[in-house]
């Protein structure tokens, strides 16, 4: 069979060709996964992993914030004068909060509490205890070579992009991915802790589940964004990613943290937030049509905060800019692993494993 687009971040992407077991390309298959090593180079793809943006700090959340959105509302505690933490309280108060509008609907009240704000406009949010420590070594476990009865295989890419790419405005990276199918049974907690989390969002929507792992100080992943351009952003994808979904598997010794280049947080420092076990963050790459703060955004920022509408009213919000850092320290040998899953706005064809081969209607639900 012919598997179209298998993509990879920075619109770098591969199709793989299966004839007779053989393999068409540079890649092994293990027992139970097919691993895919190398460079990659420019190609069209079907949807993209997300867009780019170079910067000299790749992933510095230490360094002062160097600019800010007018538009952008911290925390009332992290504001810089009275006027804009007042303007903060006022958009995230209320059970339907203003700075939610066009976004997914949350559940602020789930997870016995631990629904937290990071930042206000755009919205940033935490859940501690999203999965527990055993949920987190279960997910863990779909990334060995022979994985756990049921998942059937899995497809394991490793990235490595050259520093050049950062002198061509492509965001420097260097992962391991593995893609998971949704029947897989350690999957589940994940899938309804998104339901719980965001109640309206329907599976279907859902883009094929990932596994990643930075490993040492040389593996991050530079500033870039999560939306799509409008050649990836198709109906059959599922149009445009709305909401972001990071899942913390494990404790990151130092550092490998997410940073958000221009958004603020605590004495004025770039917000940040530290990998945790069972943490969870989510934030939107996108709005959907016409909302308060967005119009009001449009008045402030000199610069345009949000790119042009696509066909599903969506448009992505430029101030989600964003980075991994690299994971340093002696501990879990310097990993950072996370569960990484991206919503878009309406139903997404699962292409990863070749059309019908991965199901949303597969998906196992907790037991």
């Amino acid at each position: 069979f012919v598997m179209r687009s298998l993509h990879l971040h920075n619109i770098y992407a591969l199709s793989l060709l299966y004839l007779d077991r053989s393999v068409v390309g540079a890649f092994a298959i293990e027992k139970n996964a097919i691993s895919l090593c190398g460079t990659w180079r420019k190609a069209t793809t079907f949807y993209s992993l997300g867009s780019s943006s170079a910067s000299d700090d790749l992933w510095d959340a230490d360094s002062p914030l160097k600019q800010e959105w007018a538009s952008s509302l911290p925390l009332p505690e992290n504001a810089k004068d009275p006027a804009m933490a007042d303007r903060a309280r006022n958009a995230m108060a209320g059970v339907s909060p203003t700075s939610l509008e066009g976004r997914c609907d949350v559940n602020l009240d789930g997870f016995d509490g631990c629904v937290k704000w990071l930042h206000v406009d755009p919205p940033v949010l935490i859940v501690d205890n999203f999965l527990t420590e055993k949920e987190c070594d279960a997910a863990l476990q779909l990334k060995n070579v022979s994985p756990p009865p049921g998942v059937g295989r899995v497809i394991k890419i490793e990235s490595q992009l050259s520093a050049s790419n950062k002198s061509r405005g492509v965001s420097t990276r260097t992962s391991t991915t593995w893609y998971v199918r949704y029947a897989a049974d350690a999957l589940a907690p994940l899938l309804d802790g998104l339901s719980e989390l965001l109640p309206k969002v329907a599976l279907e929507q859902l883009e094929e589940v990932q596994l990643v792992r930075y490993e040492g100080e040389g593996q991050g992943f530079g500033w870039h964004k999560d939306d799509l351009d409008d050649k990836q952003a198709t109906p059959d994808a599922g149009g445009q990613r709305i909401a972001t979904l990071l899942v913390y598997l494990d404790e990151c010794c130092d550092n490998g943290r997410t940073v958000f280049r221009d958004l603020r947080g605590e004495n004025n420092q770039r917000l940040a937030v530290s990998p945790k076990k069972g943490r969870a963050l989510l934030f939107f790459p996108a709005v959907t049509g016409s909302t308060t703060l967005g119009d009001a955004a449009l008045v402030a920022d000199s610069r345009k905060t949000f790119g042009d509408a696509y066909f599903d009213d969506t448009r992505a919000d430029h101030r989600t800019t964003h980075a991994g850092e690299p994971p340093t320290g002696n501990g879990n040998r310097g990993q950072k692993n996370i569960a990484q899953l991206w919503i878009h706005s309406s139903k997404h064809t699962p292409v990863v494993f070749g059309r019908g081969l991965n199901r949303h209607a597969e998906a196992r639900r907790r037991v």
